[in-house]
């Protein structure tokens, strides 16, 4: 298990607290599901995660979050409630959580402003008493790849060069990058497959060139050249070994 992505996600409601637990599964986090705020407690002091996920009817949740936040000032929170107006959002602030949602929240979100938490606090990636320590695989940092690949590491959520250097995605860079180095030739064009409406292929071309300049950037601010190049009138390739 990766402890950066080790999360509990807390909610009274069993359906909704199973729909959003192997929805974050699926997207490569580790999460540990619970019911009430003694089990949370309990839970959260047997093994200090990361990252929690809290759900809940607003007066209870900000109780528990209060109580979290008390116990620990670095995890990372993500609250779901009837965050319906700015004073129940800044009252939930207050209480300790870093982001509020409303119920309806996309589980995407959620992962977005997990990864975002994980980049801001890296410092909790080693959480654990060191009695549960596991043993891990030696792994290969500065040195690189000796075999001059590109990996994904932290389930995706982490582009490493070959010389070692370490990229943090968003989701929206993750999804680009799994699709183009798991298709045919690891190309991809720049948008979805033709529809009925032309102003959403155009969004959609939009959106791939946002995403990829970004990336483009955030990588050259690494000093990382990333081996995506543009097939002129039709889309991106990968030209790298992964």
């Amino acid at each position: 298990m990766n402890d950066l992505l080790d999360l509990i996600v807390f909610s009274p409601d069993p359906d909704q607290r199973m729909r959003r637990s192997d929805a974050l599964a699926g997207m490569g986090f580790s999460p540990r599901r619970c019911e009430d705020s003694n089990g949370l407690f309990r839970l959260f002091q047997a093994r200090r995660t990361p990252l929690l996920v809290m759900e809940a009817e607003l007066s209870d949740l900000c109780m528990a979050v209060a109580g979290l936040r008390a116990m620990d000032t670095t995890a990372g929170i993500v609250a779901v409630s009837t965050f319906d107006s700015p004073e129940n959002r800044i009252l939930g602030l207050h209480c300790g959580a870093d982001a509020c949602f409303q119920p309806d929240v996309a589980t995407a979100e959620i992962a977005a402003a997990l990864q975002a938490l994980v980049r801001r606090v890296p410092a909790t990636a080693s959480r654990r008493p060191s009695a549960e320590a596991e043993p891990r695989a030696p792994a290969m940092t500065a040195s690189g790849d000796a075999s001059g690949k590109w990996q994904f590491h932290d389930a995706a959520w982490t582009l490493v060069s070959p010389q070692g250097a370490r990229l943090s995605l968003t989701l929206a860079e993750r999804e680009f990058l799994l699709k183009l180095t798991t298709s045919t030739d690891k190309r991809l064009p720049r948008s979805d497959p033709p529809g009925i409406d032309p102003q959403a292929g155009r969004e959609s071309i939009r959106r791939t060139d946002v995403v990829v300049s970004r990336l483009r950037r955030k990588a050259l601010d690494m000093n990382m050249e990333l081996p995506i190049r543009t097939v002129w009138g039709w889309g991106y390739a990968f030209t790298g070994e992964i």
